[in-house]
């Protein structure tokens, strides 16, 4: 069996001796060689694959069901956390629980590396068209009646632009090297589910520098790229900005509006990530709604990652804390000022996710991994979120005395802080009994003194201080070990010592294995 596998990277290793009669864990276009006349039909292979890969995207027609158009109309989403490759269980799961709170939207990732892939037999370039798992959102959306906002992302390897030291599993955080051709790819999904999703984010937090691995000025391109092929195949489509991860300051999306005047014009829906304090979150929403009101951006403004830890410990408000009832609260007090700020549609953590504040911030207790049949257990937030969905309503935003322009005196540069740097692999090895890690400075006016904590144990805690950066340029820190750290190396192995490297303001989390 000679199959082309349906995975996010497939390149000329399929060329490699040997390959023929392999098999892949992950299904997808198969052709079946007789290994005894192999040598008689491989002049008729090559020339058998690119049209029978041609026909195997398969043109599809999907109309709304009756429950898709009768989907109901609230200020209420979920941020799901699902994946091309989440069982389809799991999925399931997540679209009869978000169908079960009252949400009218769910939002799903989908990654072009996934759909699109390239291969070479022999010389010859093929490409692959594979639909199989994002057909299960379309069907799950009509079978649920929960409207979809898809977060396109995932750059194809074989049109990324990837800085020197990136490899081919990570390609797909890159820009893209080929603007016509991603806009085809993007335009293309936007063509196969027209009238039943019609609503895509371009990439997930393009801000943060471990999620894009571009420019503010690469990101414009492919934003206007994007919704240049979306609105051409779906004129009833939206095009929503990438989740904004950074609230404090709007210098990343200052870049993006200069690079290309044009993309404001473009995008339909606004966006921001939230998750700050009660008080602060009617701040930042009022800040945002003013902002692309300013830009000329009228699309609504959606909180496209809202939420709130159900574990004390990472509780950051103080007017809520003491775990899941706690969670509840909060959401019972933001959601309403949110709203009354100008939040039109919030989408909150529908489960937990990874490490430390994600650790239980869903309003769903359920096991991360996602399994194919997952337990899932409703905190106390649940019943508030869907109590908002039926009967949200906003709370009027305070409205401070207006300042004559005149006497505002203008604020200094805001300068950035320092992030681990995006091509710094997350396994270090220890040279002597140093670690060296280097940083970065997306900041157009430069980064300041930046201090970080990497953490081994409850016990064992290092600061470690990264000096001032100057704009887009980098810098390495050394960190000498303990003798105790230096034994636990030791006693892990090949495994790795796994630590954690945070930072408080704003807050970075970052996981990384250190080897002898």
């Amino acid at each position: 069996m000679f199959a082309f596998p349906a995975a996010d990277v497939f390149d000329a290793s399929v060329t490699a001796a040997g390959g023929i009669g392999r098999k892949w864990a992950k299904g997808g276009f198969q052709i079946q060689i007789s290994n005894r006349h192999l040598r008689l039909t491989a002049a008729l292979l090559i020339a058998a694959i690119v049209p029978a890969i041609a026909t195997s995207a398969g043109a599809a027609s999907f109309e709304p069901s009756a429950a898709l158009r009768a989907a109901p109309n609230n200020n209420i989403g979920m941020h799901s956390m699902l994946y091309l490759n989440t069982p389809f269980g799991a999925q399931e799961a997540m679209f009869a629980q978000a169908q079960a709170v009252g949400a009218s939207y769910i939002r799903v990732d989908l990654a072009l590396s996934a759909i699109f892939t390239r291969g070479d037999y022999r010389g010859r370039v093929f490409y692959q068209t594979n639909w199989t798992q994002s057909d299960q959102y379309a069907a799950l959306a009509n079978r649920y009646g929960v409207k979809v906002l898809v977060n396109l992302f995932a750059t194809p390897w074989f049109i990324a632009d990837c800085p020197a030291g990136v490899t081919r599993a990570d390609s797909y955080h890159c820009p893209t090297s080929d603007l016509g051709r991603y806009k085809a790819l993007v335009g293309e999904v936007a063509d196969r589910y027209a009238g039943l999703i019609d609503d895509f984010e371009i990439i997930n937090e393009p801000d943060n520098a471990g999620a894009f691995y571009g420019t503010a000025q690469q990101y414009s391109a492919m934003l206007s790229a994007a919704a240049d092929g979306i609105h051409a195949a779906n004129p009833q489509a939206r095009v929503a900005i990438g989740g904004i991860a950074t609230i404090t300051n709007s210098l990343f999306t200052d870049a993006v509006l200069a690079a290309d005047p044009s993309v404001a014009a473009k995008v339909d829906i606004n966006t921001i990530h939230l998750r700050t304090s009660v008080a602060d979150a009617a701040k930042r929403v009022d800040q945002w709604r003013k902002y692309y009101d300013a830009h000329l951006m009228k699309g609504p403004l959606w909180v496209t990652e809202f939420g709130y830890s159900a574990d004390s410990a990472f509780q950051s408000d103080v007017k809520f804390t003491g775990g899941e009832a706690a969670q509840a609260a909060y959401l019972a007090a933001a959601m309403p000022v949110i709203l009354g700020a100008g939040g039109e549609k919030m989408f909150v953590t529908q489960r937990d996710w990874g490490t430390a504040q994600f650790e239980a911030e869903g309003i769903l207790d359920v096991e991360d991994p996602l399994p194919a049949a997952p337990i899932v257990r409703r905190r106390p937030a649940f019943s508030v979120v869907q109590q908002a969905a039926a009967s949200l309503v906003g709370t009027p935003l305070l409205v401070s005395p207006v300042v004559p322009r005149a006497s505002v005196p203008k604020p200094p540069a805001l300068l950035g802080a320092a992030k681990l740097a995006a091509i710094q692999s997350r396994r270090v090895w220890l040279a002597g009994s140093t670690v060296t890690l280097r940083f970065s400075c997306a900041s157009p006016n430069g980064c300041a003194q930046t201090n970080f904590r990497l953490r081994r144990s409850s016990k064992q805690t290092y600061l470690l201080k990264v000096g001032a950066i100057g704009a887009g340029s980098s810098t390495l820190v050394g960190l000498k070990l303990s003798a105790t750290s230096l034994r636990a190396i030791r006693a892990a192995g090949k495994q790795g010592l796994r630590v954690t490297l945070t930072r408080s303001a704003p807050a970075q989390s970052y996981a990384i294995m250190i080897n002898r």
